[in-house]
């Protein structure tokens, strides 16, 4: 069999499965996400070009056999929660005897990489096969990625971006010996500060990410994520946000402009979208605030 495809994770599953949540379509930078209810099969060793994350979701357990340290087969029961991580080259033979329900997430290399290059000398060791373990945050990841896949948005670039990052970051962790950081302590300087909110006001109707935010900053994202927060109390995610709905309220003095027009706009995909994130954020509708400042 062929390396995967680049824009899909369904090879791992040859066998007859449905696909109810992908990723595939909506832009995202450096993995994709899929969920699939697949078939009881059999199958053999694949070439995988990602990273794969495989997270047992749904409610049932799953049975089947996969090779041992001996190379012989051995069952395994499979719990909801339960995470098996297969780094790139070849994802082992498994027999699936009972159906499974499956959140696949395949990180690519090149990602992958420039993540590791970034965590200087605060971790040690490479990312390693691991099977049949469990883990809430990185459950908890994965969850929120498949809220967003399942969302369809395509303007949620820069939390994707955060969440993929966190992920890889958490992979990391969970294969090496962690040392005594080295991080810079405090917040970003206030200069840095304003020219990296200079830069998203720039670009509230694109799609920023985190990759040109921390460079921006001139730190690693690992270092931007924490030091951005602690001199705003915000995620650079969070802090987007609430500049474009800063921008829509500006727009919504002007009569002529209907909440669709400033929706896109302000970089939403959508009036659906603005007017949750509004809700969220401001506590009233976009609607109901129009009409309170008109």
């Amino acid at each position: 069999m062929d390396f995967m495809k680049p824009d899909s994770v369904n090879e791992l599953l040859p066998c007859s499965s449905s696909s109810l949540v992908s990723s595939v379509g909506l832009g995202w930078r450096g993995l994709v996400l899929e969920r699939h209810y697949s078939s009881p099969c059999e199958i053999p060793e694949i070439p995988i070009a990602r990273h794969i994350v495989e997270f047992a979701s749904g409610q049932h357990v799953s049975y089947g056999e996969r090779p041992g340290q001996d190379s012989r087969f051995k069952p395994y029961s499979k719990e909801p929660g339960t995470i098996n991580f297969y780094s790139a080259g070849v994802r082992p033979a498994i027999r699936a005897f009972t159906r499974a329900d499956l959140l696949l997430c395949g990180l690519d290399t090149d990602f992958v990489q420039e993540v590791a290059g970034e965590l200087e000398s605060g971790f040690t060791g490479q990312l390693r096969v691991q099977t049949g373990f469990r883990d809430e945050a990185l459950g908890g990841l994965l969850r929120l990625l498949e809220g967003e896949a399942s969302s369809g948005e395509t303007s949620n670039g820069l939390y994707v971006d955060h969440l993929a990052y966190a992920l890889t970051l958490r992979l990391f962790s969970l294969g090496k010996r962690r040392r005594e950081s080295h991080l810079p302590k405090g917040g970003l300087p206030l200069h840095i500060v304003r020219r990296v909110i200079e830069r998203m006001n720039a670009n509230l109707d694109t799609n920023l990410d985190l990759k040109t935010l921390a460079a921006e900053s001139g730190y690693s994202r690992n270092h931007f994520l924490r030091m951005f927060r602690a001199a705003t109390e915000c995620t650079p995610h969070r802090y987007f946000l609430r500049l474009r709905i800063e921008r829509a309220q500006s727009m919504m003095k002007n009569r002529s402009l209907r909440l669709i027009d400033i929706a896109e706009a302000c970089g939403f995909a959508s009036q659906t979208q603005f007017s949750r994130v509004f809700r969220q954020i401001l506590g009233v509708t976009a609607s109901q605030h129009r009409r309170d400042i008109l």
